[in-house]
């Protein structure tokens, strides 16, 4: 088996177990709808009804955010834990299958899943009242920036995966990952955090991702400050990259050998 197909198998498996396993589908694209048709009726009841629009814009990025986070974060981590529970690494260790491809191929099923839920997200805003201001650029300044986002989320999914031993505890890991830089800057805005939480939205890649995209679609003054500056572009690409280079490293040295 050459290395293309063997990053092509592992991305068929992963993507089946995805969307064959209703906890997953579940957790990454039915909890984010249901926050996305719920929020506006809780939280922006005595909102001017001319602003709700981009209100519900916003809702729909930080929902695609948290769809791209949950699945590179607690799905990846699950799935690999649970993969070492059915001895699968053990059968691998012994064909002439190489970790880096096999990671690879769980890397492709991360965006492309991801891309199949923000796309169902997006929809349903849209047809939800959601406006936006797009232009060519911003949508490809959006889908570069949500792609970083994915690749941050991958590599704290691969580490989580790799050393904690069960699936249900490294799912649930994620999820606490996840959750805690869900609410300091996304679902919790910018302008709103304590002082002392403020620096961690800027350097978390979720939420700077998120405040950036936001940007590109809503301005500036709707987030509370300008996240395109030459420091936290550089933050988001630096972290998001050693990350991924980080949990690739440790899942081909650590779980391979388990």
């Amino acid at each position: 088996m050459n290395r293309l197909n063997q990053s092509i198998a592992s991305m068929s498996r992963s993507m089946k177990i995805f969307l064959r396993d209703k906890a997953i589908f579940g957790s990454s694209v039915f909890i984010p709808m249901f926050f996305l048709l719920l929020l506006p009726f809780v939280m922006f009841q005595d909102v001017p009804v001319e602003i709700m629009p981009s209100l519900k814009a916003y809702t729909v990025i930080a929902m695609v955010v948290l769809l791209i986070s949950s699945v590179g974060v607690s799905n990846l981590a699950g799935s690999i834990a649970g993969d070492r529970d059915h001895g699968l690494y053990s059968k691998l260790s012994s064909m002439p299958v190489s970790p880096w491809f096999e990671s690879i191929g769980r890397i492709l099923t991360v965006i492309r899943f991801s891309f199949l839920g923000s796309t169902a997200i997006i929809v349903v805003g849209v047809l939800y009242g959601a406006q936006f201001t797009i232009t060519v650029v911003d949508l490809l300044w959006a889908i570069g920036i949500a792609s970083f986002i994915a690749i941050a989320a991958a590599g704290i999914g691969l580490i989580v995966g790799s050393f904690v031993k069960t699936e249900s505890a490294a799912a649930h890991v994620g999820v606490a990952i996840v959750l805690v830089n869900y609410f300091i800057g996304a679902a919790i805005p910018y302008a709103e955090l304590p002082d002392l939480l403020k620096p961690i939205a800027r350097i978390s890649p979720f939420s700077s991702g998120n405040n950036m995209i936001a940007t590109r679609f809503l301005g500036a003054e709707f987030i509370g400050y300008n996240p395109w500056s030459l420091l936290d572009l550089g933050l988001l690409l630096t972290l998001s990259v050693a990350l991924f280079i980080t949990g690739l490293v440790v899942y081909c040295r650590f779980c391979w050998k388990r």
